[in-house]
């Protein structure tokens, strides 16, 4: 009976989502766009991630500052001084309110944020390929950090160089000298750029002029000193809580936290102290000579394989991130948001190499790195920088979270070396001179949403503070 009872059931209706959202179209990625990043935003109600804010209020107590009688010379010494004018604009909109300095500050990332998944909608041909699914959810994954710091503008500009790389080299140049001139680390990036040998003059041009000209006027502005202060402040650094050099540590401080102590130093950063800290600090400088030594060795393979015409995009692609990730897991510091470095230009590989396995894998494994980040901050960050029960759950995570980026680093590295073993000629890229062409390209194995993604065929492993710089 029970079973005649269950045989006559209406079948369960197929759970779909409207075609506005799951749709090809523009409208349909903006709608997409839209519900992620409202999803985004709300996180920091459900999760209580108000401490994120943190970073904007100290920009806006420092801009209050020097227009109360202080000067632009002993403002914000951590950041090249072209930050300003990304952080200017909206303290002088908002009257020099500091409240609503917060807002036009969030709301000017998210139209960063719009503008640069726009663009990777056009280059995926006008519709949801790989690129524009992946900085879909690479936000959202990373959390309501990225419209608190301002490292969403380099990263994006990061982007920029790579997919205009072959198209127009010189407008890489000077997308990477603006990006040098927020924040310190895409000038390590200008080498990637010159592997092509045809493009090495219009891409040390574009960087020249812009560098020159960004150079030239904070000179004006604020003299010499003030160009080289935030040299001056990375390099009397410790060693910060977040860094892979400090992992071993910050383990042995989850089974004994008498012995090792974390504070916040003068630099504005979360770091250790305590037993192996200098040694940590030391060993960080030979990581990051050897990493040196293996960015030079990639970069000189890269330019071998190129004599036949040029590296490929796929080539510089990987070559750029892996740069990336060996600068980022060397140093004595790692904050959040670096992981916004690697966001934007996976994206532009994607449209490098569409539907290519070696870069759903990596920005899968990227994804669960961004999640594990959220998590550790500022989810669980005062889990972790007290002596509370949850600190060594906490720990572990952060450690998960590291040895995913030296995966990452590992993956990357390997790619390079794989692409470069011998000459072949360059693949077919998509630059932004052919934004308005795409729409007639072949289709794309796209990811339709995150579920395409666990259709890919490699693996990640299951492993995976807030800082004024």
């Amino acid at each position: 009976m029970a079973s005649t009872q269950q045989a006559n059931r209406p079948p369960l209706r197929e759970l779909r989502l409207p075609e506005e959202v799951i749709g090809q179209g523009g409208k349909s990625i903006a709608l997409r766009w839209v519900l992620s990043r409202a999803l985004t935003l709300a996180i920091m109600s459900f999760f209580h991630e108000a401490d994120v804010s943190g970073d904007v209020q100290y920009y806006a107590r420092s801009l209050h500052q020097m227009f109360s009688g202080g000067n632009i010379h002993d403002t914000l010494q951590e950041y090249p001084l072209p930050v300003f004018g990304v952080l200017l604009p909206q303290f002088l909109l908002g009257f020099l309110n500091q409240v609503a300095f917060t807002i036009l500050f969030v709301v000017s990332m998210l139209m960063v944020d719009a503008a640069f998944a726009r663009l990777l909608w056009r280059a995926d041909g006008r519709r949801r390929g790989d690129a524009t699914n992946l900085w879909l959810w690479f936000v959202p994954a990373i959390g309501p950090l990225a419209y608190f710091r301002f490292d969403l503008v380099p990263a994006v500009l990061a982007g920029g160089a790579v997919l205009v790389a072959i198209r127009r080299p010189a407008v890489a140049g000077a997308l990477t000298a603006l990006g040098a001139g927020l924040k310190l680390w895409p000038v390590v990036m200008l080498p990637t750029f010159l592997i092509r040998r045809g493009d090495r003059r219009p891409v040390l041009a574009g960087f020249a002029i812009t560098g020159v000209l960004l150079i030239g006027v904070s000179v004006a502005v604020a003299g010499v000193s003030r160009v080289i202060s935030p040299l001056h402040w990375q390099s009397a650094r410790g060693l910060q809580i977040e860094s892979v050099p400090a992992a071993p540590l910050m383990v042995a401080r989850a089974f004994d936290h008498s012995t090792w102590t974390l504070a916040i130093s003068r630099y504005k950063a979360w770091e250790i102290f305590g037993p192996g800290v200098s040694a940590m600090v030391r060993l960080s400088s030979v990581l990051t000579v050897l990493g040196g030594v293996l960015l030079v060795t990639l970069w000189w393979r890269a330019h071998r394989a190129n004599t036949a015409g040029g590296a490929s995009a796929e080539t510089l692609g990987w070559v750029f991130l892996a740069t990336a990730l060996i600068v980022t897991i060397t140093n004595k510091t790692l904050s959040p948001q670096y992981l916004l470095w690697l966001g934007g230009p996976i994206a532009a590989l994607a449209v490098r190499a569409p539907a290519n396995h070696a870069v759903r894998t990596f920005g899968r494994a990227l994804l669960i790195a961004a999640v594990l980040t959220q998590l550790i901050y500022p989810i669980g960050y005062q889990g972790l920088t007290n002596h509370v029960a949850m600190m060594p759950v906490w720990t572990f995570v952060l450690f998960a979270r590291n040895v995913l980026l030296v995966w990452l680093t590992w993956y990357a590295v390997r790619q390079v070396w794989r692409q470069t073993r011998a000459v072949k000629p360059p693949t077919d890229a998509h630059g932004l001179d052919g934004l308005d062409g795409l729409d007639g390209l072949d289709s794309l194995d796209s990811l339709d949403s995150l579920d395409s993604l666990d259709g890919l065929d490699g693996t990640a492993p299951d492993e995976a503070q807030q800082d004024g710089s």
